[in-house]
């Protein structure tokens, strides 16, 4: 179960980039966000707003500008590289539009692959991926790899994965947006009964009105800046 104190904030987070001696490109410009455990958030904007830039500070897996990402009042940013990625494996879960599951594993060693990163036993790893595979559906396809599975199967493995540490806390970066509309709500279902169950905050991109209006909050990235829907 993810701990009931968890809180996500960013201050002032900016990220500009620049090509060669060319003048500067600001995607992000001072946001200011704040999440508490259990809590779900929804991310719209037009294609190329800076959505996924977002996403990846508010993951660690790039650095802004200038501004702070604060997990539990801790700067993910300041961190180093060891630190950040130990923080990251503990608070946060990741599902992207695209599985980016390994073909060569099966649905079973896929989702148990983070747990194992974190030096975890492998047997208890296996135990937990079969437990969430249980979970999404999937206890009768744990052992087909990638290619034998449904781009809803696929889906569904990935959502698994991402919760196979216990997050306190999911990125989930279009998850439904390579999905038919049926596969789409089945996979929205599965997130947020996960979500309740599990007690993990959530912060979803999406292009998706009917996917964002589900969520607890709803935030226009226009401009740089983010504005309450």
């Amino acid at each position: 179960m993810s701990s009931q104190a968890f809180s996500l904030q960013t201050i002032d987070l900016a990220k500009d980039y620049r090509e060669g001696s060319g003048e500067a490109l600001h995607v992000l410009s001072g946001i200011n966000l704040s999440l508490n455990a259990g809590e779900t958030i929804a991310i719209i904007g037009a294609s190329g707003s800076g959505k996924s830039t977002l996403l990846n500070l508010l993951g660690g897996l790039d650095k802004p500008t200038s501004g702070q990402v604060l997990i539990n009042e801790q700067d993910l940013i300041a961190m180093n590289e060891k630190n950040r990625c130990h923080a990251r494996n503990q608070h946060l879960g990741f599902i992207y539009q695209f599985h980016h599951l390994l073909p060569e594993f099966t649905a079973l060693e896929n989702v148990a692959m983070p747990h194992l990163i974190s030096a975890a036993d492998k047997n208890e790893s296996r135990d937990r991926a079969a437990a969430l595979l249980e979970e999404v559906g999937l206890s009768d396809r744990s052992d087909h790899k990638p290619g034998e599975l449904s781009g809803g199967e696929r889906q569904r493995a990935a959502i698994a994965r991402a919760l196979i540490n216990n997050p306190d806390c999911i990125l989930a970066d279009e998850p439904t947006g390579n999905l038919d509309r049926k596969n789409a709500d089945m996979a929205l279902e599965l997130i947020m009964q996960l979500n309740r169950k599990h007690g993990t905050a959530l912060i979803m991109v999406t292009h998706d009105l009917h996917i964002a209006e589900q969520m607890d909050t709803v935030y226009v990235l226009e401009d740089g800046l983010l504005r309450t829907q």
